[in-house]
């Protein structure tokens, strides 16, 4: 199967629509996997890989379950969609594109689940990107309370209807420096919130949510892999995440924080984040041909 064949596909045995950017001659050598955010798309990564592309890197770019293309073709609505479940169907990708090991980018939601990949099928990665990524609620109290809160937000949002629901997540105190984003970003960002379902966001919550996530914490210490941490300098919840996860990983792991930005660095302030993941992927792949 060509790559062309290959692209833009939704293919029964890794249920994902995922797009490739870069030479696919390159997969083994210089491949990046790229995961997005809740209510974000392969779209999320798109100036990234065009800049990548450029550098002699492969890109893989899936619309997680619930999102894009994949709202409808990710699982049968009786099967398992959590974080867990989602990693393996990330691995059914790799073997889709004869991937044997590859660099992994997530972001926040896409975080968690390429913090999860990354325990459990460890011996795929060359390296680990996290940006705004949490190893997730370590109280059982609290990750009950979370678990109700986005089943709630969940029949909300089926009952109000999508353009409701971006209404409100765009106004959430975590998303609050985006408004400084220019306008013509911002609106980018939008019809990307706007382009999924009502239904598949909300299964989202209720399969991938933080509260449904058993916490990683105690098993940082099994990543052996070099790991790199973005946090915008304004997000004090994710910047404080990020230095504890420093703390119990192994000497491998670095944290970068990045000035002028809130959660999402690679929309407030994308220069610096896109060389920063290209300095970092440099330094994984510098001998590759």
């Amino acid at each position: 199967m060509t790559q062309q064949d290959l692209e833009g596909k939704v293919l029964d045995n890794c249920n994902l629509w995922f797009e490739t950017y870069g030479e696919r001659r390159l997969q083994e050598k210089s491949s990046v996997l790229l995961l997005h955010g809740f209510t974000g798309s392969h779209l999320t990564w798109k100036r990234l890989c065009g800049k990548l592309s450029k550098e002699h890197y492969f890109l893989i770019t899936p619309d997680l379950p619930g999102h894009g293309r994949s709202e409808r073709a990710a699982l049968p609505a009786s099967k398992d969609l959590t974080i867990d479940a989602t990693s393996d169907i990330l691995q059914n990708l790799l073997d889709v594109l004869d991937v044997g090991k590859t660099a992994l980018l997530g972001y926040s939601l896409g975080g968690r689940i390429a913090l999860n990949f990354a325990l459990k099928h460890q011996e795929r990665l060359t390296c680990l990107i996290l940006e705004s990524a949490s190893p997730g609620i370590q109280d059982p109290e609290e990750r009950e309370k979370r678990k109700m809160e986005d089943d709630s937000l969940a029949k909300e949002l089926e009952n109000n209807g999508l353009a409701w629901f971006v209404n409100r997540w765009e106004n959430l105190g975590l998303f609050a420096t985006q408004k400084d984003l220019d306008p013509k970003t911002f609106e980018i960002v939008r019809r990307e919130r706007l382009s999924h379902t009502a239904s598949g966001l909300a299964m989202s919550l209720r399969s991938a949510g933080t509260g449904t996530m058993e916490p990683l914490w105690s098993q940082l210490g099994r990543l052996a892999i070099p790991v790199l941490l973005i946090a915008g300098e304004k997000d004090e919840k994710f910047l404080t995440i990020g230095e504890e996860m420093v703390k119990r990983m192994p000497s491998n792991c670095t944290l970068s924080v990045m000035k002028n930005s809130g959660h999402a660095p690679h929309l407030e302030n994308p220069d610096f984040f896109e060389e920063t993941v290209k300095q970092f992927l440099d330094g994984i792949y510098k001998n590759r041909s």
